[in-house]
C-alpha cells in the first residue's frame, strides 16, 4: 500500500509538471535567468553531458578538488564522511577495509566511475569497488559527483542505490608543479609531488604520492603508492575540417601498490586482536584512452577504451594464540592464502546531438570481465576462474524549457552473457516555482548482475541466478535565497529492492531470495553569508528493513554532518562535525553504539609559493566503533608544508 501511494504521488508530480510548463511558456525568459550563472556548478554524471546543476531533478553532491584541499583528507573513504545519506563502516585507521552504504543500500549498490568508466573487482562476491574506497588516493582528483538514487538506466550494474564518480586531472595549460609533505599520529606519513604543463602540442600531468602509517593496532601497518598521469592532444587542431580540428586524444593511467596488515576477527567475542604476520598486498591498474570530437557544432561523440587489473595477494601463517578475552578464553589465529585477479576490458561510446535546451544522448558499451583465484586455509584449497561479458545501449533526453522546467528521461539494455536481457528506465523532473524555489523528483529501476564468483564458483555458484532487482524515487522541494548566499533542500526517498543474492545454508549455493525496502528524509542546507564564511548542515534519517528483519545493518537511523570553513587573507580553517546514530551490527544482533566526532583544518600562506597546513582529527577524543568490535582513530594532530610554482 504505501509503494502503491509512493508512486501515485510521484506520478502526479509528473503530470503537474507537464501542466506546469504550459502555464509558464509565456513568462520571458529575460525575467528568469540566474544571476551570476558562472558561479553554477556543471554536472556530468546524471545525464552523462556537462548540465548545470541547478537544471537537474537530481539529488546531487560534488566534491571539488579544493573541498579535499580544505578538509585535508587523503583517502576516498575519509573525504564521504559526512555527506548526506553516506554510511561508512570503516575496520581501523588508513588502508583497513572500509564498505560505504548509501540511502540504506549496500556496498554493492554503488556503482563507482573513474573519469566515465565503472571500476569494479570481477573476484569480489558482488562486482563492487570492494575493499577499494580505503586504498583510493586523494591527491589526483579533480572532482567527485554523487548522484543518489537509482542510476541503471545510464550506468548499467549496481547503480541501485546511487553513483560516485571521481575525476582525475588533465594536463596542459600553464607549467605548475608542487610538493607535499606532511606527518602526524600513528607515525603516518604523507607526500606527493606532482608536475603539469604543455610539451608542444601535448599536454602532461604526472604525480607521484605515497602514505606510509603504523595503525590502531601493534602491527597493523599500511604503505600505498599511487603513480597517476594524464597525456593529450588535438593532432588536428590546424586543419581546416571541423571533425579534425576538434578531435582529441587523451590517456589516463593510474596505478596504485597498497601493503597492509589487517588484525584477526574472533567470532566468539566479537572483537578484533592484532594479527603479526597477517598480510595483504593489493595492486590496481586504471587506464583509459579516451577519443573526443564533434561532428558538427551541437554533435559530439566520444570512445573509451581501457584496461583495469585488480590483483589481491593474502598471507597469513597460523600464529597460534594471538590474545585473551576479557573473560580468559584464548583468540586463536587461523590459516589463510589467497591469490586473487581481476581483470575488465570495458568499450564504451557514446554521441551526444543538442538542439535548443535539449541534448539527446545515445550510447552503446561493452564490459568483458575476467576473474581468476586460489584460496587456502583451514576449510579447504579453492580454485575458481570465469569470464563473462555485457553489451549495453542507452538512450538519455533532458531538456530545460522556458528557463523553468527540467525533464530527464532515460532508459537502458543490458545484454549479459549467462542471463540474458535486462531493461532499465528513469524518469526525472524540475519545475522552478517562485523566488528560487525549486520541486523535484525521480522515478527509476536498478539491477545488479550476479557476480561471476555468484555464478561459477565451484563450491558455491549458481548459474541460474537472477539478477537483483529495484524500483526507487524521490521527491522534494530545493531554493536559492538571496542570490545564491542561502540553499536549502528536503527530499524524501524511497527504494524497493527484490530478487536479492542471498546464501543458502542448506544447499550451500547461492539463489535469489532477499527483499529490502527503504526509505528516508535528506535535509541540506548551505550559508555563504560572507564572502570568508560557508557553513554547512546536513541531515539523513533512514528506516528500512532487510532479509526479513526489521531493520538494516550498518545503517543508523540518524545521521548528521556539519561544517564550518572560514578564509581571511592568507588564513583559512574548518570545524568538521560528524554524528551518527546506534546502528546495527552487520549480523544484525550487536548493536554499535551512536558518536559524535569534531575534526578541525588549518592553513596558512606565509609567502606565495608555500602553504603550512594541520589537521586535528577527533578533537575531544571520542572513543567510537565504525565497524563493531573494530578501534577508531583517537585524538589525532597532523601537520605538514606544500611547495607549489
Amino acid at each position: 500500500m504505501r509503494r502503491d501511494f509512493i508512486a501515485l504521488t510521484i506520478v502526479s508530480f509528473f503530470i503537474f509538471c507537464i501542466f506546469s510548463s504550459q502555464s509558464f511558456a509565456a513568462v520571458s525568459s529575460n525575467s528568469t535567468k540566474t544571476k551570476n550563472i558562472t558561479l553554477i556548478p556543471i554536472v556530468v554524471t546524471a545525464t552523462r553531458v556537462p548540465v548545470k546543476e541547478n537544471e537537474l531533478p537530481d539529488s546531487i553532491t560534488i566534491i571539488t578538488k579544493k573541498d579535499i584541499e580544505t578538509e585535508q583528507v587523503s583517502s576516498l573513504y575519509q573525504i564521504l564522511e559526512g555527506e548526506p545519506s553516506i554510511t561508512v563502516k570503516r575496520t581501523g585507521w588508513l588502508g583497513q577495509w572500509t564498505y560505504v552504504r548509501m540511502r540504506g543500500g549496500k556496498n554493492q549498490d554503488i556503482a563507482v566511475l573513474v573519469n566515465g568508466i565503472r571500476i569494479f573487482d570481477p573476484t569480489s562476491s558482488a562486482n563492487d569497488f570492494g575493499d577499494m574506497w580505503g586504498i583510493f588516493n586523494l591527491t589526483d582528483v579533480n572532482k567527485i559527483e554523487i548522484v543518489r538514487g537509482p542510476q541503471s538506466s545510464l550506468y548499467g550494474s549496481n547503480a541501485m542505490s546511487g553513483v560516485i564518480q571521481i575525476f582525475t586531472p588533465e594536463g596542459g595549460g600553464p607549467f605548475h608543479t608542487f610538493a607535499k609533505v606532511s606527518y602526524g599520529r600513528y607515525q603516518t606519513k604523507r607526500g606527493a609531488v606532482g608536475v603539469k604543463g604543455q610539451a608542444g602540442p601535448i599536454g602532461y600531468y604526472m604525480s607521484y604520492s605515497g602514505i606510509n602509517t603504523t595503525g590502531l593496532y601493534k602491527d597493523s601497518k599500511y604503505r600505498n603508492t599511487t603513480f597517476d598521469t594524464n597525456f593529450n592532444t588535438k593532432p588536428f587542431k590546424d586543419s581546416n575540417s571541423y571533425w579534425l580540428n576538434t578531435f582529441k586524444i587523451s590517456l589516463y593511467l593510474r596505478y596504485t601498490y597498497a601493503f597492509l596488515n589487517y588484525p584477526q576477527w574472533d567470532w566468539s567475542s566479537f572483537q578484533a586482536y592484532n594479527d603479526p604476520q597477517s598480510q595483504r598486498r593489493t595492486t590496481l591498474w586504471i587506464n583509459s584512452l579516451h577519443f573526443t570530437g564533434k561532428l558538427r557544432p551541437n554533435w559530439d561523440w566520444r570512445l573509451i577504451l581501457a584496461y583495469t587489473f585488480d590483483k589481491r595477494d593474502y598471507w597469513d601463517p597460523d600464529n597460534g594464540i594471538l590474545a585473551y578475552t576479557a573473560d580468559g578464553n584464548p583468540v586463536y589465529d587461523s590459516y589463510f592464502k589467497g591469490l586473487y585477479k581481476g581483470r575488465t576490458y570495458p568499450v564504451s561510446f557514446q554521441t551526444d546531438i543538442h538542439f535548443g535546451t535539449s541534448v539527446l544522448t545515445l550510447g552503446a558499451e561493452y564490459y568483458k570481465e575476467k576473474g581468476n583465484f586460489f584460496s587456502a586455509s583451514s576449510w579447504g584449497t579453492k580454485r575458481y576462474s570465469g569470464k563473462v561479458g555485457t553489451r549495453a545501449y542507452y538512450l538519455n533526453l533532458f531538456s530545460f524549457l522556458w528557463n523553468r522546467v527540467g525533464l530527464n528521461i532515460g532508459g537502458r539494455i543490458d545484454d549479459h552473457d549467462q542471463f540474458g536481457t535486462f531493461g532499465t528506465w528513469k524518469v526525472g523532473a524540475v519545475v522552478n516555482l517562485f523566488a528560487g524555489l525549486k520541486l523535484k523528483g525521480n522515478i527509476a529501476t536498478g539491477f545488479r548482475a550476479p557476480s561471476l564468483f555468484n555464478l561459477y564458483d565451484p563450491r558455491y555458484g549458481n548459474p541460474d541466478l537472477s539478477p537483483e532487482r529495484s524500483v526507487g524515487g524521490d521527491i522534494g522541494f530545493e531554493q536559492d535565497l538571496l542570490n545564491g548566499k542561502i540553499n536549502w533542500s528536503i527530499t524524501y526517498f524511497n527504494t524497493h529492492y527484490k530478487k536479492r543474492i542471498s546464501f543458502n545454508y542448506a544447499t550451500w549455493h547461492y539463489y535469489n531470495c532477499g527483499t529490502a525496502n527503504v526509505d528516508g528524509v535528506e535535509v541540506i542546507t548551505n550559508i555563504k553569508p560572507l564572502t570568508w564564511l560557508n557553513f554547512g548542515i546536513n541531515y539523513t534519517y533512514t528506516n528500512g528493513e532487510e532479509n526479513d528483519k526489521n531493520s538494516l545493518a550498518l545503517v543508523p537511523h540518524n545521521e548528521l554532518g556539519c561544517r564550518v570553513i572560514t578564509k581571511y587573507k592568507d588564513f583559512s580553517s574548518g570545524i568538521y562535525f560528524i554524528y551518527e546514530g546506534r546502528k546495527l551490527a552487520y549480523d544484525q544482533k550487536h548493536e554499535i553504539p551512536g558518536y559524535g566526532r569534531v575534526d578541525l583544518t588549518f592553513s596558512y600562506t606565509p609567502i606565495r609559493y608555500l602553504e603550512l597546513f594541520a589537521r586535528v582529527q577527533n578533537l575531544f577524543n571520542a572513543k567510537y566503533e565504525s565497524g563493531a568490535g573494530y578501534r577508531s582513530p583517537r585524538q589525532s594532530v597532523f601537520a605538514g608544508l606544500k611547495v607549489s610554482y
